[in-house]
């Protein structure tokens, strides 16, 4: 390093500061200063994620100052916003801050203001959007659900009693098919409430009244997991139940039987909103965990047919106002009550120097027929093993090998959908009783025999996924335990998290304790809270703007037509979908 530093010359160090080997150290942090660059350089500069697109940061930065020099030309339509909201919040215009919030700035309260300008144009497209949904919803459907004998019948077949909020809430759904009134419905549930069965019970229904319906789950692990689920208990009455994936063999063969009508339940993943698809009489879609699509994919669904019910499922238990902003003026049902046979899983806070007895545990579960879930953050590279000396899935999978041999198995998303499949299939089915993965099993994934989840680094992630991932334990009458292990020196607010998690096994619970620990400026980040992704809208920060933001909705939506280019800019900007205009304008 000291050959590359030239006497007499100006460096500029930036960049993320690492602790490593007990000191403070940047990777490649500097750039030269010379005539050429000098006003270039500010106190703060954007920054991208550019690191698994593999994009050269200068270059890229070259190109975002080349299109916002063609964006300054391009003409917008007038003013959306009421202009007593834009003064009392500093705003400057949607191009202006578009423009800024790319270009280096000396105040970082300038950023907050570029910012919260988009999240307000942001929240409002989305609110546009909502409003064509809620219309819809008031539409009386020409199908209804009378016969209940089907789901009844599934019920006394099961091994088990629905509780009382799942009863009430299949009650709740059946009601309203039988009024002719379409559903438009978020099913929030604690982690391990059983969803699932109700959504079954209604689809049931449903499909036994001559209808088809269609189940949508973010991952093909996921999806093939509902699939063998439905399949086995839907197979006894003679409905047809098929998997859609990109990767599915028999894809052409299943999308003509779906057209055809021989085929009642289609589950999937992104490919059941695929323009070939064609359903010939859907009545009722099914979105599971919500939180990882946007809205696009619920309006592509819903063009597959203008009348169709629509149950949307949910594990992130979020306040009435933040349903408000990510799902519109949706009817909510609450799963809170669990199974009776679940016991308390037994949480755990330990430091990582204690790795050694928390092997010995392990050892004492395999005896007993026991599996374990072994969770990091990181799946391992040699660049992330440069910056830090942490665990990684890799480097751990390598350890536990060494220990447990071919007791050990890992899922990690570098690997191919056919060998997380495979490895999820021999864990689930006693061939390995050790899973090493990332947080890709946070949701859904049902191993009853899984009684130890280890969560390393527990520190670094947010209190929803640490629940989640709680979850995928005590699926069974046996004791479970979950494990937090951190490395040392923990701050006072991750201890605070720790703690909480330790404590409360309640979801609703922990979801208003996160909003605490957020408000008091431990903002973890929305990726980490169970909440869709949004390009500018943060959910726990900017609430507030939910009823200006309604406001100007309903103004825009008074006189569709003379709004009609701020609509469509709108909704164009911030979802890039010509299918949005048509579904709004239908």
């Amino acid at each position: 390093m000291y050959n590359k530093f030239n006497i007499g010359s100006s460096y500029r160090i930036s960049g993320k500061l690492y602790f490593f080997s007990n000191t403070f150290q940047f990777i490649h942090p500097y750039e030269v200063i010379n005539e050429k660059n000098l006003n270039i350089f500010e106190e703060l500069e954007p920054q991208y994620n550019l690191a698994r697109k593999k994009i050269n940061k200068k270059y890229f930065r070259k190109v975002i100052l080349e299109s916002l020099k063609m964006f300054k030309n391009i003409s917008l339509p007038t003013e959306w916003i009421n202009k007593k909201i834009i003064k009392k919040n500093k705003w400057e215009d949607f191009k202006n801050s578009l423009i800024n919030i790319h270009t280096p700035i000396k105040k970082s309260n300038d950023f907050r203001i570029y910012r919260e300008r988009l999240a307000y144009d942001e929240l409002l497209s989305n609110f546009l959007i909502f409003d064509k949904l809620k219309k819809n919803k008031k539409k009386r459907c020409n199908f209804y659900v009378e016969d209940r004998s089907l789901s009844q019948k599934i019920i006394k077949s099961l091994e088990f009693e629905l509780t009382k909020d799942q009863q009430s809430t299949v009650n709740e759904i059946k009601d309203e098919l039988l009024n002719q009134k379409q559903i438009y419905r978020l099913i929030q549930g604690d982690v391990g409430s059983g969803k699932t069965i109700v959504s079954l019970l209604v689809i049931a229904d449903v499909i036994n009244s001559g209808y088809q319906c269609v189940l949508m789950a973010p991952t093909e692990l996921l999806a093939k997991q509902h699939f063998n689920y439905f399949k086995e208990i839907f197979d006894k009455y003679k409905i047809h139940t098929e998997l859609l994936t990109s990767k599915s063999k028999k894809r052409k063969s299943i999308i003509e039987k779906v057209s055809e009508n021989k085929i009642q339940l289609l589950i999937g993943t992104h490919s059941v909103y695929n323009k070939s698809l064609n359903f010939k009489n859907l009545g009722l879609v099914v979105i599971d965990e919500q939180h990882k699509f946007g809205v696009n994919q619920r309006i592509k669904l819903l063009e597959k047919s203008k009348n169709c019910h629509m149950l949307i499922m949910s594990a992130t238990p979020i306040p009435r106002s933040l349903s408000i902003a990510l799902y519109g003026e949706i009817d909510v049902s609450i799963i809170k009550s669990k199974p009776k046979n679940r016991k308390k899983v037994i949480t755990s806070i330990i430091s990582k120097k204690n790795v050694n007895n928390l092997i010995k545990g392990i050892e004492r579960k395999i005896k007993k027929n026991e599996q374990v879930f072994w969770i990091l953050p990181h799946i391992g590279s040699e660049e992330e093993l440069e910056e830090n000396e942490n665990e990684t899935v890799l480097s751990r999978f390598n350890y536990l090998k060494n220990i447990f041999k071919d007791k050990v198995s890992l899922i990690h998303g570098k690997m191919t959908d056919e060998k997380i499949i495979k490895n999820m299939e021999d864990f689930k089915n006693g061939k390995k009783m050790i899973l090493i993965s990332t947080t890709m099993v946070e949701v859904g994934i049902n191993i009853p025999s899984a009684t130890l989840m280890v969560i390393e680094e527990a520190n670094k992630f947010g209190l929803a996924q640490l629940h989640q991932l709680r979850g995928r334990i005590s699926r069974s009458n046996k004791q479970s335990n979950c494990v937090l292990m951190h490395n040392q020196n923990l701050s006072e607010i991750s201890l605070k998290k720790l703690l909480i998690l330790r404590n409360n096994d309640d979801g609703f619970e922990i979801s208003e304790k996160d909003m605490f620990l957020r408000g008091s400026g431990d903002f973890f980040g929305t990726n980490q809270s169970g909440l869709p992704k949004w390009k500018f809208f943060l959910p726990y920060e900017d609430i507030h703007f939910l009823h200006n933001v309604k406001n100007d909705c309903k103004i825009l939506l008074n006189d569709i037509m003379a709004n009609k280019p701020k609509i469509d800019f709108l909704i164009n900007t911030f979802y890039g979908e010509k299918e949005f205009l048509n579904f709004f304008s239908a």
